[in-house]
């Protein structure tokens, strides 16, 4: 068990900060860290935090996240890459049920704490494999490297069970890709290396269609683009994101989001009955919307391009 000095930022809106220190002498730590985040509250995510989703709470911490020494997640998943406004989907295996998570971000002065909703993050009813999905939404604060090259930076994952161990860390690696964020900007996601392709469709009197062999709008009042292709043709980058964004003024209307599996390109594919699994996210104004209430959509044989949702823009808003 590894001895950890935290400093929690307590309240919502309060600036006061709670420094606790802790020594195992006589094994008290290792049930006061057990108990560590039940009894304290975590703050709601402000400042330079990454991570933007409203049921995630921030600690801040010297040396790292709450790390046991009961191994039960045995793998973690990251779809895609992480962009600026966008939002990526990890998918975590643990052989124990898990009540909560933590993640953390190399660069950052703390890490989040995620309660499990089982009737909403759990995706398998294994009881030998307890598999949870999570969708994480950042904000403008993320840096991003070039498609070509990549950021590459640590995520690191660990979480208390149903019966209150804390469990062993695991981390893996985020890329995360530089994108435009715009007024208006919808990304795309996916699990493998196929080529899949995003396509958003304009209002009136434009009438644009943006996608890889269209990527600018027509017109400047509308200033669509789309700044990340990737998989393009099967030349395989990795990046597994595609962002298109708009700048204000924001033309008002309805933009239809479609989805195209132009290419099963992963190796071995050619006799799959199934395709990626995909996620589009929507970026009003620093507001997400999903466009299903699924974690993921997933492509079939003969599935051809499907239209996943429309957004509409009144008054230059977003209008639910």
């Amino acid at each position: 068990m590894k001895i950890k000095r935290f400093s929690f930022l307590v309240g919502i809106s309060l600036a006061t900060a709670l420094t606790l220190s802790c020594s195992d002498a006589n094994g008290v730590f290792g049930g006061w860290l057990k108990d560590l985040t039940k009894d304290l509250n975590f703050a709601s995510l402000t400042g330079s935090n990454l991570l933007q989703n409203s049921r995630l709470g921030f600690a801040t911490t010297e040396d790292g996240i709450p790390d046991g020494d009961v191994t039960v997640i045995t793998d973690v998943q990251i779809e895609g890459s992480a962009i600026s406004g966008g939002t990526t989907q990890i998918t975590i295996t643990s052989i124990q049920e898990l009540a909560e998570l933590y993640l953390q971000l190399s660069g950052e002065n703390g890490f989040y704490r995620w309660v499990i909703d089982d009737s909403k993050d759990r995706i398998s009813a294994n009881p030998y494999a307890y598999v949870y999905q999570i969708v994480l939404e950042f904000n403008e604060n993320l840096q991003g490297g070039d498609p070509n090259n990549p950021r590459k930076i640590e995520f690191t994952v660990s979480g208390k069970t149903k019966t209150g161990d804390v469990v062993e860390s695991k981390t893996e690696e985020l890329k995360t890709v530089s994108a435009t964020r715009g007024a208006f900007q919808i990304s795309l996601s996916w699990d493998v290396n196929d080529d899949i392709d995003l396509h958003v469709y304009t209002p009136a009197p434009n009438n644009d269609h943006l996608y890889f062999a269209n990527r600018r709008s027509g017109k400047n009042d509308n200033r669509g683009e789309l700044d990340i292709d990737s998989n393009a043709g099967c030349g395989i980058d990795s990046i597994r994101v595609e962002n298109i964004f708009f700048q204000n003024p924001l033309i008002d209307g309805d933009y239809r989001v479609e989805v195209d599996e132009w290419s099963k390109c992963s190796a071995g594919s050619s006799g799959r009955s199934t395709g990626a699994r995909y996620r589009v996210t929507a970026n009003v104004g620093g507001r997400f919307v999903n466009f299903s209430d699924k974690q993921t959509g997933q492509f079939t044989s003969g599935n051809g391009r499907i239209v996943v949702g429309t957004i509409k823009i009144r008054n230059g808003q977003f209008q639910p």
